[in-house]
């Protein structure tokens, strides 16, 4: 098995991780902040069941925005290194050409003066 497959792996167990983490958070914040809250037994207790009853869809919704944040992150490194390797073939194709003119140049016995260099 190679490295980046390995690295993969461990690139979604942790962002797995992370999103536990995350949903585990908010449903610990959210349960101390309606309990410290200064209302009563049964107020409380209709909040907490109704947070308990849209759960599910907030976290459908938050797993669905990750999701796309995810695949948009992924995206955008796909284009940048698809930009950035069509510049590098292009820089490299130059070099190539103008080694090749050099060499047919020096090939030639013509000796050429460059932009940068003084008579």
């Amino acid at each position: 098995m190679s490295k980046y497959a390995n690295d993969e792996k461990s690139s979604n167990s942790g962002f797995a991780a992370w999103l536990l983490g995350l949903l585990v958070g908010a449903a610990g914040g959210v349960t101390v902040a309606l309990l410290v809250a200064p209302k009563s037994g049964s107020e409380v207790r209709g909040v907490i069941k109704e947070t308990a009853n849209h759960l599910p869809e907030k976290a459908s919704e938050l797993v669905d925005d990750s999701i796309d944040l995810y695949a948009s992150a992924l995206n955008y490194c796909q284009v940048l290194i698809e930009d950035q390797t069509l510049r590098l073939k292009r820089a490299v194709a130059a070099g190539k050409l103008a080694a090749a003119k050099k060499r047919e140049e020096l090939e030639m016995g013509g000796s050429t003066v460059l932009p940068f260099q003084h008579r």
